[in-house]
């Protein structure tokens, strides 16, 4: 691998375990959504709900279908990462296997995995936002949520990043035609 790409090559892959890491805390916090009730304030997130200082993790049969949703859909999302960083990491002793461009796949991947986000985290905001709870009680969005959102644009930049890697290295590893 020539000088110019290496750096870019190291940044994209810092960039993808960042994205993923940001990801997966957003979706193992519980401080999605901050509600004060009559009861006290109460923060949940996708796996469970806690009451002051006691945490119960949520019966499935009992879930609203947009956390079903969006649990689905960042799941899915945090795959894409995952793929994403393995494609990164594997990407700096091969450059293509198959004739397919392991840069190429793991910027295709993030780019999935930020669509993925953006999906399950337009649903969530949406229904927290038209709920019954929002309008009657002080709701607000918490850390967690703001996490999920920041993975996005994350995600975008560390597949805007790989594009430029594979730019780089595929313009480094031309030959011209001989003469």
């Amino acid at each position: 691998m020539a000088l110019m790409s290496h750096p870019l090559h190291v940044c994209s892959g810092l960039s993808s375990a960042g994205s993923l890491l940001v990801q997966f805390t957003s979706l193992s916090t519980s401080y999605w959504v901050l509600e004060a009730t009559e009861k006290g304030l109460v923060h949940s997130g996708l796996w469970k709900i806690c009451f002051n200082p006691e945490c119960t993790i949520y019966q499935f049969n009992i879930l609203a279908l947009h956390i079903h949703f969006t649990r689905g859909f960042l799941l899915i999302a945090c795959f894409c990462g995952l793929i994403s960083l393995l494609c990164v990491c594997i990407s700096f002793e091969h450059i293509e296997i198959y004739h397919i461009s392991l840069v190429k796949a793991a910027a295709l991947w993030s780019f999935s995995g930020g669509l993925f986000i953006l999906i399950g985290m337009s649903v969530f905001t949406a229904v927290c936002r038209s709920s019954h709870s929002y309008i009657k009680y002080l709701l607000v969005f918490g850390s967690s949520y703001s996490l999920g959102w920041a993975s996005l644009p994350m995600y975008v930049m560390t597949g805007m990043l790989l594009m430029m890697t594979h730019k780089t290295i595929a313009s480094e590893l031309w030959e011209p035609p001989p003469q």
